[in-house]
């Protein structure tokens, strides 16, 4: 059945066609080789949320990891937990055993709309749509992370999903959470979550001890925290805090978006990503909106991954 786009999905297309100022990846290509059963592909992409879909073993996973490893992050940009750096690597997504076999002889292109590339003999334009490419020779490591171009990339995993309950350091630290001053989107993530689950919520805020987080809402009066919310509940406002927290143009990657999630509040989430987007663009192109808020996304790039 074909889909029929809406003015929303209209309007973003038109918006992240146009857009150099973001970096926007617009293909993925594995060219030459063979990576975790990945050859041969190139997957154009001109749309700001993009689901990578197919049967299991296809090399879902794989893209996605791919399309994190497309940037070079900021060196003051995010830093996701257990993270050393702010930036994502080959070798933290394609992992061996002693006994397996390394991968090699591979040729992997991105394309990005940028309007800052380096005007060389080969690229005359420093405003368009370019090509970098990513090699791993035999017995060698990748190359060129240092030229990659620039921008912050998050990579949220399955464990979102883990119940609190079930998390060694949350179970440690339960006595030790504690509230820090808010950001500010608190109300915005509480409606958007309790959108789409159909419930309301009248408070919403995260406690932290160390690099560790809790959520903590109230719905019906009663104030409850991670440890007593439901896996896709506790999902949703991981999703959402990390989407409010993050700067300015930050893609995210979301690995199996639907787990957790009734198939109605998966098209409703969908909705709110695609609100979400609109909404920050508009919001950063107001300097009064910008002096009023303290995040103002100009763009947002979601990838995620469906059964």
């Amino acid at each position: 059945m074909k889909y029929n786009e809406s003015n929303k999905d209209r309007e973003l297309r038109n918006w992240f066609t146009r857009d150099f100022s973001n970096a926007h990846l617009r293909a993925i290509k594995v060219t030459t080789g063979n990576i975790r059963g990945v050859s041969d592909v190139n997957i154009p992409i001109s749309f700001p949320i993009t689901a990578i879909a197919g049967r299991n073993g296809s090399g879902k996973s794989t893209i996605l990891a791919m399309a994190c490893c497309a940037y070079h992050n900021y060196k003051n940009g995010v830093k996701a937990l257990n993270r050393k750096q702010t930036y994502y690597t080959y070798a933290d997504f394609f992992i061996q055993h002693s006994e397996e076999l390394s991968p090699e002889g591979i040729v992997i292109e991105y394309d990005f709309a940028f309007n800052n590339w380096a005007i060389t003999n080969h690229n005359k334009e420093k405003q368009s749509i370019g090509t970098q490419e990513r090699r791993k020779k035999k017995g060698g490591k990748w190359s060129d992370y240092s030229s990659r171009v620039p921008r912050n990339c998050v990579f949220i995993g399955i464990e979102r999903i883990v119940p609190h309950s079930e998390k060694s350091q949350s179970k440690s630290y339960r006595r030790r959470f504690s509230s820090s001053q808010l950001k500010g989107w608190e109300g915005e993530v509480k409606d958007i979550v309790g959108r789409i689950l159909n419930k309301t919520y009248e408070e919403f805020k995260i406690v932290s001890h160390s690099k560790y987080k809790l959520p903590i809402a109230k719905s019906d009066g009663v104030c409850f925290s991670g440890f007593n919310m439901g896996a896709g509940e506790n999902a949703l406002f991981d999703i959402f805090t990390t989407i409010f927290s993050c700067p300015t143009g930050t893609m995210f990657v979301i690995d199996e978006i639907e787990l957790g999630l009734h198939t109605a509040a998966q098209k409703k989430f969908i909705n709110e990503l695609k609100n979400v987007c609109i909404e920050k663009n508009l919001k950063s192109f107001s300097p009064l909106i910008q002096k009023k808020f303290s995040i103002a996304f100009l763009t947002m790039h979601v990838f995620f991954l469906k059964e």
